[in-house]
């Protein structure tokens, strides 16, 4: 038998037991008295969905590994990364603000573990695959979460720098409660299919099939459900279905077969235009894209989607993206639609992470808790020589656009945590560093006659907050200030771990910043502290990392 047929065959077979399991667990979802559970953002149990998980196809990969992909000969293939510039450092007498949207997405940590699982060597990482930031926000820390009426709980330790003993580091925790109050309205969303012939991989098209398992599963009668594909051309299966008809929904999916070229325009247009016409006031409304990038007809280059979604933004539509696959992955243009799209970016490498993501993490990641969520950070110069912002590079934002309230910026939802982190070169440091009023007047008279108030010289800096709480139009602000009370010698084991994660990022981004930082610097960080189950994923990612560098040669070519 043919390869393709043999894989198809086993899908025929998972798809059967798929079925079954479906019309059970639809059944499985109703309260006693016969009526639908909690609204969406209340996903399954974690046995159903795992029950779910069990009748998957054959040919959907699991995590850890072993996974079922097979190498290519050219790491990469045809692949295409956005060149990230990694900033330097700044100095706060000519840079005292640093700002950036929040970024709650984690594309770029599970594509670097479908890498490695696919025996790529650190070197020859696309240096533009690793964004720190979704490195960091992957893993979950214990944050503190909020207190009173604040929306986020927010937390800030530094200590020495590990890559440079000239240097701290100081990471920012900030993190919603994980019931935060979010729409009971319910939700519309439209399911954005890539059907055409480069989705017909086993980690494409039938892995898109088990991840959309795990989303419906979490549905109910309160939310609408629409199914849109596009190949050469983009056809509507399903337009407003109950989200407690699953089994409708799921035979819609389950039938779908990969050939073609890639309309990706003509699939948004209609899937926007599902949206808006089912659109629930005080609701979630959210298009959701599944595909490997690899737009060819239409619409196609970063500028033109970047300009696409940025309009169909002001619809008031948010949109998930969903990455898929490799050889041909187009993660740049994966990463535009969701920066600009008001929405959130995940690559799924497997059936797990797509419970993950879709099924125990459904409300964190379709439900916002927060609009616009953007950071400033004003830096003591007093206390700061230097200061340079880790990860974020595609999510900086020009000073002035923090308080206006038109630019656009990060979502969050309930759940969510997101980490932010700093070098930082202290006043006195041998170290060579390279708006609105500033709190730590670096005005020219106050430079000139160094008059600064004694109040806040034990300040490092002062961090600010600003987001729109979801479904209001007025932004608050929450402040957080990072004194001598943030400093310590002794890191809790979120610092600790946090600093390992950047040194593997900045060693496989060939980061001139590196300083010391190695994947066996961070594996020896990881060894200093107690790792929670997620957090030993890491540490065997490296291990697999360090082995590969082993057998083909050192990343760490600054």
């Amino acid at each position: 038998m043919h390869a393709s047929n043999r894989s198809r065959g086993r899908l025929a077979a998972g798809s059967i037991a798929f079925a079954a399991l479906i019309a059970g667990a639809s059944l499985a979802g109703c309260s006693p008295d016969g009526q639908a559970g909690d609204q969406l953002g209340s996903a399954a149990s974690e046995s159903e969905i795992m029950a779910i998980g069990s009748a998957l196809s054959e040919t959907a990969s699991t995590c850890p590994p072993p996974y079922p992909y097979v190498p290519s000969p050219s790491p990469g293939g045809t692949e295409e990364y956005r060149a990230l510039d990694e900033p330097g450092f700044l100095s706060p007498a000519t840079s005292p603000l640093s700002t950036l949207s929040a970024d709650v997405d984690t594309a770029s940590y599970c594509n670097l573990r479908r890498m490695v699982a696919q025996r790529y060597a650190p070197a020859v990482v696309p240096a533009g695959a690793v964004r720190t930031e979704e490195l960091l926000n992957y893993f979950d820390y214990a944050y503190p979460e909020p207190v009173g009426s604040d929306l986020f709980g927010v937390s800030a330790q530094m200590s020495d720098c590990p890559w440079n003993d000239q240097t701290k580091l100081l990471v920012m925790g900030f993190a919603t409660e994980k019931d935060g109050d979010a729409s009971s309205a319910g939700a519309n969303l439209v399911f954005l299919i890539d059907v055409s012939g480069s989705m017909d991989d086993p980690d494409k098209l039938p892995l898109v099939k088990d991840s959309f398992a795990a989303l419906v599963e979490g549905l109910t009668e309160r939310d609408r459900v629409s199914v849109v594909t596009y190949a050469s051309g983009e056809r509507v299966l399903l337009e407003g279905v109950p989200g407690d008809d699953k089994r409708r929904i799921m035979r819609a999916v389950d039938g779908l077969v990969a050939e073609g070229s890639t309309n990706g325009e003509a699939g948004l247009e209609q899937a926007y235009r599902l949206a808006e016409s089912s659109f629930i006031e005080g609701g979630v409304n959210r298009v959701v894209m599944a595909s490997d990038g690899d737009l060819n007809v239409g619409i196609s280059s970063e500028s033109e989607l970047h300009d696409f979604v940025e309009r169909k933004r002001e619809t008031g539509v948010y949109l998930s993206v969903l990455g898929f696959g490799s050889g041909n992955y187009k993660d740049n243009k994966m990463e535009t639609l969701a920066d600009h799209g008001n929405g959130a970016y995940h690559y799924i490498d497997c059936a797990e992470e797509a419970r993950r993501v879709l099924g125990r993490n459904l409300r964190a990641n379709l439900v916002p808790l927060a609009d616009d969520v953007k950071i400033q950070v004003e830096f003591n110069p007093d206390r700061v020589k230097g200061y340079r912002l880790i990860g974020y590079e595609n999510r900086a934002l020009a000073d002035e656009e923090f308080r206006d309230d038109a630019a656009d910026a990060g979502e969050v939802g309930a759940g969510h945590a997101f980490t932010v982190a700093y070098e930082i070169v202290p006043a006195r440091s041998a170290f060579e560093a390279g708006a609105s009023a500033l709190k730590y007047g670096s005005d020219a008279d106050d430079r000139q006659d160094g008059r600064r108030s004694e109040a806040n010289g034990g300040e490092w800096l002062t961090c600010t907050m600003r987001y729109r709480p979801a479904g209001t139009v007025e932004a608050v602000e929450q402040a957080l200030v990072v004194d001598d009370e943030s400093c310590t010698d002794d890191p809790n084991g979120d610092w600790t771990f946090a600093a390992a994660v950047i040194e593997c990022g900045m060693a496989l981004h060939r980061s001139p910043h590196a300083g010391t930082a190695t994947l066996e610097s961070a594996r020896d960080l990881l060894a200093s502290c107690e790792l929670t189950d997620q957090q030993q994923g890491f540490e065997t990612l490296l291990a697999d990392l360090a082995r590969q560098e082993g057998a083909h040669g050192s990343c760490n070519r600054y």
